[in-house]
């Protein structure tokens, strides 16, 4: 019997299924920012010091964190990192779909317990990147993919819904 892909290292992987490295380096609270960045600050940091920051600045959002709140710091903010402490934790799911609402166009990274069952619903929200625990992570991004061909609804991905490809057909 195979191991439990949860079992796995985690490997940071993109919508492309290319493997990638993490050049990021998540601040704690306490640590200074320097000019070799590019950090990761927690949210409660980013709001108090994003206004005065220039350079390459990520934020890691956790569950609870009201992403809406950085909205006015967009543009500085080159990474979103949404954390999924738990795998039965949705609301990185509408982090994501809030996000690309409002326009964000940079990466959004899910961390955590982020396993290959979750990869299509994250891709339909708006994620880039997925530290992902499964033995092929790129494998299973295709297989994320590839697994529907039609939508009932909307979502932050261009594919349309299927009520839409029937009324153009009609029209």
């Amino acid at each position: 019997m195979s191991p439990l892909n949860s079992a796995h290292e985690a490997q940071l992987v993109t919508n492309d299924g290319e493997i990638i490295p993490d050049g990021w380096t998540l601040l704690a609270d306490e640590e200074t920012t320097g000019v070799d960045g590019p950090y990761v600050l927690g949210f409660d940091r980013a709001l108090r010091e994003l206004d005065g920051l220039n350079g390459h600045y990520g934020v890691r959002i956790n569950p609870g964190d009201d992403v809406r709140l950085l909205l006015p710091f967009i543009e500085k903010i080159t990474l979103i990192e949404v954390a999924f402490p738990g795998y039965r934790d949705g609301r990185g799911y509408s982090t994501a779909r809030i996000l690309r609402e409002a326009g964000y166009s940079h990466v959004i990274r899910a961390v955590g317990d982020v396993l290959r069952d979750q990869l299509f619903q994250m891709l339909r929200c708006g994620f880039d990147e997925f530290l992902v625990k499964d033995k092929d992570p790129a494998q299973a991004i295709e297989a994320a993919k590839s697994r529907f061909s039609v939508f009932y609804q909307g979502a932050a991905d261009d594919k349309r819904p299927v009520w839409a490809l029937r009324h153009a057909a009609e029209g």
